[in-house]
């Protein structure tokens, strides 16, 4: 598999984790707190799912697709984690 295969399959792999990262990242810090935007999150999860598989398509190469893909991972859940981090 090589070419667009393996850029969708970063988007479909790495694209998950990232979207319900970046999605829980929009809830956090609501004034209500997470419980009053957790169904919002959920329903917009999945599209944005379906967007970064789409975008990732457009990388040059499918080890650009899976590098960037996988640092914006590390970086989204080093925010959501960095709360914990700072309070222990």
């Amino acid at each position: 598999m090589t070419g667009m295969g393996t850029k969708w399959l970063a988007g479909a792999v790495l694209g998950l984790p990232l979207s319900i990262a970046l999605c829980t990242l929009a809830i956090v810090w609501l004034p209500g707190g997470w419980e009053s935007g957790v169904i919002g999150a959920l329903l917009f999860c999945l599209p944005l799912w379906a967007v970064i598989i789409s975008l990732s398509v457009l990388f040059p190469t499918s080890a650009r697709a899976w590098a960037v893909l996988a640092a914006a991972n590390a970086v989204s859940f080093g925010v959501l984690w960095l709360p914990r981090l700072m309070v222990s």
